[in-house]
């Protein structure tokens, strides 16, 4: 069972992840690339950001494939821990932005 629990205000988890980006002064940075993982239709607010900003990659996590504003998918929460376990373990500098 999963329980949301949203504001009753007009916010979404798109204007969290730009909040987030301007308040830590990250919203024009060439060093930082976000990354959102999301698994249901509420995060799809936050990969229309990042896709519309062109700003980083929204990855959506589902066994089957349906419409996205993400850029990738992963299938299950252990694809994500690889992905995670992959991309902490680069080297420095290796890890570069790819522009679909």
């Amino acid at each position: 069972m999963v329980l949301e629990v949203r504001p009753v205000i007009d916010w979404d988890k798109g204007k969290a992840v730009e909040f987030l980006l301007q308040s830590l002064g990250l919203s024009d940075s060439e060093n930082v690339i976000p990354i959102y993982i999301g698994d249901d239709r509420t995060d799809e607010d936050a990969f229309k950001v990042l896709r519309e900003r062109n700003c980083g990659y929204g990855i959506l996590v589902s066994q089957v494939p349906k419409e996205t504003e993400a850029f990738y998918s992963l299938r299950d929460p252990s694809e994500v821990k690889l992905f995670l376990v992959l991309l902490c373990s680069a080297p420095a500098g290796s890890v570069q932005r790819v522009d679909s």
